[in-house]
């Protein structure tokens, strides 16, 4: 089937940044399945709960009946069909500046293709197994004839969004054995250096790195009982009034475990000794 070379729906697709080659390095965002009914409601949900608007929003009813947006660091994809299972196993979405030039640099780092490169409406698409058997589905944003770029809908209602300061991160937890070699891997990937972030405080005590939307945990072998394994994580301001649950149901089912952000020279729960590098100087310990 040739591909459109306009959306079916042009009044609903928005994107901010049309063209993704722009991009410094790649975007990745934690994905969220839903049924296509709850997309509207979802995404004022996550507008609300984040306090940024959605930056894009593509029906593409020509492949699998599907309608994605763009809020923060979270993918919302809709569906009129029941999702595949290569659909719920994919961890996380990526726009790429380049396909090509992505794929080449995981062909040298033992990722394994799984969906070759197809062109799509948005640009172009492929399934990935990154070396730590994460998958991924990478997609580079190409414009469509005389489209250009614009943050919402003509006449979509607009009010002001609260200040929240929560964000919304995949997550990838891992032993704490293979923590320095998963912080490592990531940055190479996403293309970017971790953060140190030492003032991070969650449900049990572990090290963490962000290295762009994404959370890395290690955890203590062996893991705590019942320890949780979202794939997301909803990092939000410190209360002294309020101490979040370890875990959380977002909209649409997603769950995330929360972790607190401590402001600069806050006192922090203690956490136990942890040698440190010099290979380590870009993860935090949480």
């Amino acid at each position: 089937m040739p591909v459109p070379r306009r959306p079916a729906n042009p009044e609903r697709w928005f994107r901010t940044r049309p063209d993704s080659s722009e991009l410094e390095r790649p975007r990745l965002l934690a994905r969220s399945l839903i049924d296509a009914a709850e997309l509207d409601e979802d995404i004022g949900y996550y507008e609300r709960l984040l306090g940024r608007p959605a930056d894009l929003r593509m029906p593409i009813p020509d492949f699998g009946g599907l309608e994605l947006a763009a809020v923060g660091g979270l993918l919302l994809i809709a569906s009129v069909r029941a999702f595949t299972p290569v659909q719920r196993q994919t961890a996380y979405s990526l726009i790429v500046p380049s396909l090509e030039a992505q794929l080449d640099l995981l062909e040298n780092i033992g990722t394994v293709v799984l969906e070759p490169p197809e062109p799509i409406l948005p640009g172009a698409r492929a399934r990935v197994r990154y070396p730590d058997g994460t998958l991924a589905e990478l997609v580079e944003h190409r414009p469509w004839d005389g489209e250009r770029p614009r943050p919402a809908a003509p006449g979509a209602a607009r009010t002001d969004l609260p200040v929240t300061g929560v964000r919304l991160l995949a997550r990838r937890a891992v032993d704490d054995a293979d923590f320095l070699d998963t912080v490592r891997l990531y940055e190479t990937l996403l293309q970017t250096p971790a953060i140190a972030h030492p003032r991070l405080s969650g449900p049990f005590p572990a090290r963490t790195a962000i290295v762009g939307n994404l959370l890395l945990v290690g955890l203590p072998s062996p893991a705590p009982h019942g320890a949780p394994r979202p794939r997301t994580a909803l990092i939000v301001p410190a209360s002294r009034e309020h101490a979040p649950e370890a875990v959380t149901v977002l909209a649409g089912g997603l769950t995330a475990e929360v972790w607190s952000e401590h402001p600069a020279g806050a006192p922090r729960a203690p956490r136990p000794a942890q040698g440190r590098t010099g290979a380590e100087a870009g993860a935090g310990h949480g």
